[in-house]
């Protein structure tokens, strides 16, 4: 059994325990890169870019080289793609049209279609909710450009989500810092209403600053990628994957 796999299964049986006494455990999950691979969606607006006939009139020569990109998992963004297929930096115009184009569709209910779980992600969230557990999906989503792709997407791969157990919460406008969005979501908690609160989040500035202010919140960094605004917490749980049989050494 894995690392991932026995702290995944501490959790679960935690989780039953404090129900078995009549106490009620948190689980909250970040979606983009801990429940999500979003590396196709990212993909699918690439390929889109370079199939647009305006795009291709006005960059000739570099168009070829994106018919045929591919995003990887630990890719964040779109730079690193751009750079494998040869682009890699010197070419301004291409990179804000890509950017632009990029960034109205990335944030947008309509290619939320194309993310992918993580291994054993549905399966492992639904037995956190299956034992009891109350289950919160804290994403820095934003209502207005996402809310809805966002819950037709989650039910399209099965997760948990009846508004009730199992909720999705999402940033009211998109300007608000998702650092400080997620922060004071959780400080604003009933206390003592949880007897235990579990964090699964991929991103380390958003870690950081929930535990200088909330330490007692059990964080779990999902080790996929993230922004590089800061580097990953050294003491605290790591999971690479959400799968409870995977057989390894990591």
């Amino acid at each position: 059994m894995t690392h991932s796999s026995h702290l995944l299964r501490q959790i679960l049986v935690k989780i039953e325990e404090f129900q078995n006494q009549g106490q009620q455990s948190l689980a909250v999950f970040d979606l983009d890169s801990t429940l999500f691979d979003v590396s196709p969606r990212v993909e699918r607006i690439l390929l889109e870019f370079a199939a647009d006939p305006v795009n291709q009139k006005r960059f000739p020569e570099q168009i070829p080289l994106l018919k045929d990109i591919r995003t990887y998992r630990k890719d964040w963004g779109f730079q690193n793609a751009l750079q494998r297929a040869g682009l890699d930096g010197h070419h301004p115009e291409l990179q804000e049209a890509v950017r632009d184009f990029w960034y109205t569709r990335f944030f947008s209910n309509e290619y939320l279609q194309y993310d992918l779980p993580y291994d054993g992600a549905v399966e492992y969230v639904n037995a956190c909710a299956n034992l009891g557990a109350e289950v919160v999906y804290l994403t820095g989503r934003d209502v207005h450009r996402m809310g809805s792709g966002s819950a037709l997407t989650m039910k399209r791969w099965g997760f948990p989500l009846d508004d009730r157990q199992t909720r999705l919460v999402l940033k009211p406008h998109k300007s608000m810092d998702d650092a400080e969005f997620k922060t004071d979501w959780f400080a604003a908690l009933p206390e003592k209403q949880y007897a235990d609160v579990w964090f699964f989040e991929n991103e380390p500035v958003n870690i950081h600053h929930l535990r200088a202010q909330l330490p007692h919140v059990n964080v779990v960094f999902f080790e996929s990628t993230h922004a590089g605004k800061a580097a990953p917490p050294e003491d605290i749980p790591k999971i690479m994957h959400f799968l409870l049989d995977e057989q390894g050494d990591n």
